[in-house]
This record gives structure tokens, sequence and C-alpha cells, in this order.
């Protein structure tokens, strides 16, 4: 299938993997300078946990009366209140997750520890939701296999809004974040609301990762959050050269990620992923190149 083609039948999902793959790396960058990177590979599994959750429940909410009456089956379909109660299972269970590694701190070991025990928990609860809801694990089952040629106007016009969004506010706030990611206490001392800091990039970072948890699937957000400012952090030279460069590797690996998947036959969330992932060894070799001449 041509790109022409494809975009003919499948715009809505190609737009959405286009936002998704120039503002996520924006998030991952200041996850990267935090030094939370792997928070990357749980939140997602939490999403997806969540919407699991939320499939388990789901007959529940429709007998209360909750969808208007209609039956099972047509809410469970794409329908607009089934994508806001599946978004609201998703960020639920993202903000859960978030929360757990923020309390937990440095208190169980170091943050690969942490963030895999996160991952093994998430994602049995993934499992053993979805099995008990026959509508939920198949619908699972296509996020997590990176099945993300379904979206339409509606869950793009709700990706767009979100990841956008947030795009916005972490570019208008970046000084100050800075500053609370990297000294919370002088930030304390010049007056800054860190507190306020911290919330607005919890929020930023829980809704994007649930909106693009839904819309592009775990596979493709992780790897979105973190391969590209892996790659643009070698060349950049302030905080603002990172957000713009990762933004730029990640549009780019969506790009090609959306070709190859197209003229290949492939899903396109593991193509995007690959994509990124040679869009960064520039990065990555130019990193190692450096560190040999200082040991030299």
């Amino acid at each position: 299938m041509s790109f022409s083609e494809a975009w003919e039948f499948f715009h809505w999902s190609i737009l959405a993997i286009l936002v998704a793959g120039t503002t996520l790396p924006v998030v991952g960058a200041w996850l990267f300078v935090r030094r939370t990177s792997f928070h990357g590979l749980a939140l997602p599994q939490f999403a997806a946990s969540g919407v699991a959750l939320g499939f388990l429940v789901l007959p529940w909410f429709v007998m209360q009366g909750f969808f208007g009456g209609l039956p099972l089956e047509e809410v469970a379909s794409d329908t607009h209140a089934a994508l806001n109660y599946h978004l609201s299972f998703a960020a639920l269970g993202t903000f859960v997750g978030l929360s757990l590694l923020i309390m937990v701190g440095d208190r169980l070991g170091t943050e690969g520890a942490r963030v895999a025990g996160a991952f093994a928990v998430a994602n049995a609860i993934t499992i053993l939701c979805a099995h008990r809801s026959p509508l939920g694990e198949i619908f699972v089952h296509g996020i997590l296999t990176g099945e993300s040629l379904v979206v339409g106007r509606h869950e793009f016009e709700t990706l767009a809004v979100v990841l956008l969004g947030g795009l916005g506010v972490l570019v208008w706030w970046h000084q100050d974040l800075l500053l609370a990611s990297v000294d919370p206490e002088t930030a304390q001392v010049l007056g800054r609301p860190v507190r306020r800091i911290e919330l607005m990039f919890v929020i930023v970072t829980g809704l994007s990762v649930s909106v693009g948890t839904m819309s592009v699937g775990p596979m493709m957000l992780f790897g979105l959050l973190v391969l590209p400012p892996m790659g643009a952090r070698p060349f950049a030279r302030s905080m603002r050269g990172l957000l713009w460069k990762s933004a730029g590797l990640g549009g780019l690996g969506a790009l090609l990620g959306l070709f190859a998947a197209f003229r290949i036959d492939l899903p396109p969330a593991p193509c995007v992923v690959a994509a990124s992932a040679i869009c960064a060894v520039p990065g990555w070799l130019a990193a190692g190149w450096r560190s040999k001449t200082r040991s030299a």
C-alpha cells in the first residue's frame, strides 16, 4: 500500500501518530532530565491495566444506566461515551502508578528495580482483568500489540488537544520546571512555586500517557518517550535545544516508521519504534565518541 492510499483510509490514525511523534518525546526529554526515564516503561502498562479494569467493571456501569440504556455490545464499540469512559480508566491507572513511583522514591532500591517491579505488577493486573472480560481481552490485546490504525476523528481530536496542550505547558514553563527538577532547594529560595510546578508536570505526564496509550498503544508510547531524547541529548546545548531536537527526531521516526509499515505491510507501532531507534543512532555514536575522547 502506498502512503497516498494509506492516507485515504487511515488519515486520522496517521495524524495521531505524527502528533504523538512530535509531542511525546518532549515529555520524555523532561523524564530524561529528571532521571526518571524508566517511568516511560511502567506508566503505559499502568494505563493499559486501567483500561483492562474499565472493561472488567463495564457491565456494572451499563446495568446502572450510565450510558443511557445502551446495550453492552454497543457501549463497547467506538462511541464517544465509551472513549471517555476508557480514557478515564486509563488516566486512573496512570496516575495511580505515577503516584506510587513518586511516593516510593528511593526507599526500595534503584529506579530500575522499582520500575521493573511496578511493570511486573501492572502487567499482571492487565492480563488478569482482561482475561475476566472477553470484550476487554480483545481490545487490550490490540493495544499491547501495537494496532494503532483504528483512530477516528474524535480520538484524534482528544489526542491532539491533550498532547499539544501539554506541549505548550512544558515549553512555556520550561525554565521554572528545569530549575525545580535540577535544584528544587534553589527554586524554593528564589520563590518559585515548586509544588505547583511538580503537580503540573505530573498532570501533563499522566494525561499524555493516558491518551497516548489509548491512541497509539504502550509500545509506541514507550519508544517515543525514551528513544528520541536519548538520540538528541549529545547534540543539545540547552534545555530548549533538547526539547526541539527530541521533537524533531520523534517526528522523523514516526514518519519513517509509517512509510515502512505501509510499504512492508507491518503494524505501525514496532515500525515507528524501530525507525526512532535508527534516528537515534547518530546521537549514540556521538556520545560514545565523546566518551572515548575524554578518557583518552
